[in-house]
């Protein structure tokens, strides 16, 4: 007689399966959660208080016109800061199709506040991008730093890594910061791996040789080939953001204020 063949295997096999599935399932679908219910509500705060207009285009050579980013771009701050009036201002990178960063910017004092809370004080593995405690919050320091998690889908501050490559700044070197009456053109000079206990990391530079000796270290340490080299006597605007590497280690990205614009109607008649 031939002996029958038992399914056991092919069970235990499938049961296997399924609790390894499950397993999975059970720490990578909370992050996933939390991550896409962050995600909504800054795609809603964007969609409701913020308006990006078509560039107008000069005639002769069909490029954006010069000031389009503080013409063009509007930032609806009366409302918003009524969701949070801790709101300082609203960091907007151009090139949407490549990387968005386009998030508001939060102000405390306590680096703590907005490390893993949205602007509504739920908690959330994102965060929030926020200037640091110990920065002027109307940015009129000479140097000033914005923290933003890294995040693997590439929100927040995670497409900063793409700032490693000198190719991408090329056709990506410019960003926006909008506060209540004021919008301040930056382009990114450098960037690179900084230490939390460096020079990077701390505020109250002022113009002469320790700031210019900052801002040579700065090029001089960079991961990119920008040739540019901002003055001792320009703002600097950092952006960091942590790199899986220990906290010691953050990825930095540096610009300088190029230019800046009122945006308040009452100074612009």
């Amino acid at each position: 007689m031939r002996k029958k063949h038992s399914h056991m295997p092919e069970i235990l096999l499938v049961l296997l399966g399924v609790i390894l599935i499950g397993t999975a399932l059970y720490h990578i679908l909370p992050d996933y959660l939390d991550n896409k219910k962050s995600a909504d509500t800054y795609q809603t705060l964007e969609e409701k208080y913020l308006e990006a207009k078509e560039p107008e285009t000069e005639a002769d050579t069909r490029e954006p016109k010069k000031d389009w980013w503080a013409t063009d771009v509007t930032v609806a701050f009366d409302a918003l800061k009524k969701e949070n009036e801790e709101i300082i201002g609203w960091l907007r990178f151009d090139d949407a199709d490549d990387l968005h960063i386009s998030y508001p910017v939060l102000y405390s004092g306590d680096d703590e506040k907005y490390l893993r809370s949205d602007i509504y004080g739920e908690e959330h593995i994102a965060g929030s991008l926020f200037l640091e405690g110990k920065s002027k919050p109307d940015f009129s320091d000479y140097y000033s730093i914005i923290y933003g998690h890294n995040m693997r889908d590439g929100s927040m501050f995670g497409d900063l890594d793409l700032y490693k490559e000198t190719d991408f700044w090329k056709n990506h070197q410019y960003f926006t910061l909008y506060t209540e009456n004021m919008a301040y053109r930056y382009q990114i000079f450098s960037s690179q791996m900084a230490s939390m206990s460096g020079k990077v990391f701390r505020i109250g530079y002022i113009p002469g040789k320790e700031y210019e000796d900052f801002i040579d270290e700065m090029v001089q340490d960079s991961l990119i080939e920008t040739g540019i080299h901002s003055e001792s006597s320009s703002r600097i605007l950092t952006l960091s953001t942590c790199t899986g590497n220990g906290y010691d280690s953050r990825m930095t990205v540096h610009a300088v204020c190029i230019d800046e614009q009122t945006t308040d109607p009452d100074r612009l008649l």
